[in-house]
């Protein structure tokens, strides 16, 4: 139960600080307002729960992994490539779209593997998932 319940944070932790890598990454892209807006609040949301990630963590006795370099070089490549040609709000709308619901999937299999995962721990995960599924409902009004 520890370990599962040190990994789940671990994920958590992982998954914000790449939503924040990102939303970092494509601000600089982004000239519609509104939408720069909703995505800095995005970044913010991820920094914030990163922090509580870390903060439990540390409680188990463990210290957060971090982002695997080469996925964020992946990240990286994919948001040049993605936006290299194509900046419009709708685009950049999609685009974040579709890396939050990843998110969010990849949080529901993590929850489901990590069952033994405490209370606490599931309910950050779960705050995660919820958090995403606002963004999401946010960023459709940039379509």
């Amino acid at each position: 139960m520890e370990n599962e319940n040190a990994n789940l944070l671990d994920e958590i932790y992982k998954a914000t600080k790449m939503g924040l890598k990102a939303t970092q990454m494509i601000i600089p892209k982004v000239h519609n307002e509104p939408l720069r807006e909703q995505i800095e609040r995005q970044g913010e949301n991820y920094k914030g729960m990163a922090v509580k990630a870390k903060e439990m963590l540390r409680n188990t006795g463990r210290m957060p992994q971090g982002v695997d370099e080469m996925k964020e070089a992946m990240l990286w490549g994919s948001i040049q490539v993605n936006t290299m040609i194509n900046k419009n709000p709708v685009h950049i709308a999609e685009l974040m779209i579709s890396g939050t619901t990843m998110g969010i999937i990849d949080m529901t299999k993590k929850l489901n593997q990590l069952d033994a995962a405490d209370a606490g721990s599931k309910k950050l995960a779960e705050e995660y998932i919820i958090n995403e599924q606002k963004n999401i409902e946010e960023l459709k009004k940039h379509l």
